[in-house]
């Protein structure tokens, strides 16, 4: 993970709770499709389970990387 997308994700965590926001979304969806390797999506909003999925994967990442 680049150090940019670390401070990225830092912010994200600190300022996301229980709903995401269109731009927070963006930024969710872009580091997923670059860290696993996909066409960048937007998957539907009507069920959040994709999206608590990309976002421990997403923490998968930086973890690995701060550890």
């Amino acid at each position: 993970m680049t150090e940019q997308d670390k401070i990225i994700w830092v912010d994200f965590k600190a300022n996301v709770t229980n709903r995401l926001t269109p731009e927070y979304r963006k930024i969710l969806c872009t580091l997923h499709a670059n860290y696993y390797n996909h066409k960048y999506s937007e998957p539907c909003t009507c069920n959040g389970k994709i999206y608590k999925m990309w976002i421990a994967d997403i923490d998968r990442v930086y973890d690995k990387q701060n550890s």
